[in-house]
């Protein structure tokens, strides 16, 4: 086992760690930092993390391209519903009876006052039906 030593004053002094930052600075400023073995190592995980950054990047570029191009469709949507709404109606009330009426008294046809006749049994008239199925 070792013995208990003292250590020196000098040792932890904080002039050499700002010398150390600067130095390490001054190497990434001048491109020695990329010419170390260290640096030439851990290249493949350096260009493994620009991909994903680059994956991350085009992701969130998709992802606000289909979140516009929902909008873009709830939107028509919402104009779509509307006009089948309207459209709808404007339907139901042209299909009114007195609507259809009114349309046609324009061509001279006007609401049969009377009745139809109920006719039982199994003889019955059919006029010019008949003629032409005998």
């Amino acid at each position: 086992m070792d013995k208990n030593t003292f250590k020196d004053g000098n040792s932890g002094n904080k002039t050499s760690s700002v010398v150390g930052f600067f130095a390490t600075i001054v190497s990434i400023l001048n491109g020695k930092i990329l010419t170390g073995t260290k640096a030439i190592n851990s290249l493949p995980f350096l260009l493994f993390l620009t991909g994903i950054a680059f994956l991350l990047i085009m992701n969130s570029y998709y992802a606000e391209k289909k979140g516009r191009a929902t909008e873009l469709l709830r939107d028509e949507l919402v104009e779509l519903r509307t006009r089948h709404i309207l459209t709808r109606s404007e339907l139901m009330y042209l299909s009114n009876q007195s609507a259809i009426a009114r349309r046609v008294s324009i061509m001279g046809l006007y609401e049969s006052r009377v009745p139809p006749l109920v006719v039982d049994g199994e003889n019955r008239d059919f006029g010019v039906l008949n003629s032409i199925l005998n």
